[in-house]
């Protein structure tokens, strides 16, 4: 009779803490099919046919969410999300999306491990042609870590439509010849009713040059000439607002790179424009138009102009169509094509 009451009692004291606890397996599966042209110095390499899913709306994933409510009002969370190649699996690595632990509760939310950058949430809070892998902008402006590695992030609670947050990476890379790498990124975001805005700051170190989590791989630090000891800094201003009959958006960016491998730097002034118009409850057309103008030590270099636009037809809560175009060109100060790349397409996003 006691063994069978202690067993009761372990199974109710079981159940109650399942009861606390959640798991949550969630997906995207996003898939396009199209045509790519592309030329180089004025040269067309013709066009050719393309399926992918991480250039289309989303990038297709896999995921396992969960929290446990430990009492108080503090809860312990997890997230660990993984790209999926739809088009032609490939070997990725677990949680390379992301992969965090953390606790949050009345004085907001802390995370550690890989996590997405505040500068990212800014820029997707308000981003032209539905913030999709193919907006204006992610095709024009230059690149940036939307996410980091050995990253700590704290979110604060949102007062009043206003809610603000910070992270910072480690590197891990320090030697005797070379500096630590190191990531900041802070965010201050508005959004209530009809009106969205947002104000963002990053900063990007990269000590020891390619090979690290940090390695360069921007134009900006290329024209400079320098691989090591570099920083970027990106500083981000948006803001939107929604009419009812359309949402009309705009960004503006600023990048700087300096090395202290070389002498000057390189500055980026970028913008985009862009609108949202619903056709009805499962109709909308999004439209976009982002510039990007280069200077190297005060002179005028690179220009990299471009424009997207596509329609998105909802058929259920988790299921959509979607078809556009985009094109981006970058020139030299004399007006010459470098590069230039337009694509038509069309696919399907199914989230679970």
């Amino acid at each position: 009779m006691k063994k069978s009451l202690i067993a009761l009692a372990v199974l109710a004291a079981s159940g109650a803490a399942m009861a606390q606890s959640s798991v949550t397996i969630y997906g995207l599966a996003d898939v396009w099919v199209g045509s790519q042209k592309d030329s180089t110095n004025g040269v067309s390499a013709g066009s050719f046919g393309k399926m992918a899913s991480d250039e289309g709306f989303a990038t297709s994933r896999l995921g396992f969410k969960g929290t446990e409510d430990l009492g108080g009002g503090l809860k312990a969370n997890f997230q660990i999300e993984t790209n999926v190649g739809f088009d032609r699996p490939a070997a990725t690595s677990l949680g390379n999306r992301q992969a965090w632990v953390g606790l949050s509760g009345g004085f907001g939310e802390v995370q550690l491990g890989r996590v997405w950058t505040p500068y990212d949430d800014t820029r997707a809070l308000i981003n032209d042609t539905f913030n999709a892998n193919f907006a204006s902008s992610f095709n024009v402006w230059e690149g940036y870590f939307d996410r980091t590695s050995n990253g700590i992030r704290y979110n604060t609670p949102s007062f009043s439509g206003f809610s603000a947050a910070g992270a910072y990476a480690f590197g891990e890379d320090k030697t005797a010849t070379a500096k630590a790498s190191s990531l900041t990124s802070i965010s201050l975001n508005y959004a209530n009713g009809p009106i969205a805005a947002g104000l963002a700051h990053q900063i990007e170190k990269d000590g020891a040059g390619a090979g690290t989590i940090y390695a360069d791989q921007t134009s900006l630090t290329a024209l400079l000439g320098a691989v090591t000891d570099t920083k970027r800094t990106y500083t981000l201003v948006n803001a939107s607002y929604d009419f009812g009959v359309a949402k009309v958006l705009a960004g503006y960016n600023t990048v700087k790179a300096t090395s202290s491998a070389t002498t000057g730097n390189a500055k980026a002034n970028e913008w985009n424009v862009g609108a949202e118009v619903p056709f009805g409850t499962a109709l909308a057309l999004g439209v976009g138009y982002a510039k990007s103008q280069v200077k190297v030590n005060g002179v005028d270099a690179n220009k990299t102009t471009g424009y997207s636009a596509a329609l998105k037809y909802t058929l259920s809560k988790r299921t959509f169509t979607y078809a556009g175009l985009t094109k981006a060109e970058e020139e030299n100060p004399s007006g010459a094509s470098l590069s230039k790349t337009t694509r038509v397409f069309a696919g399907i996003s199914h989230s679970f």
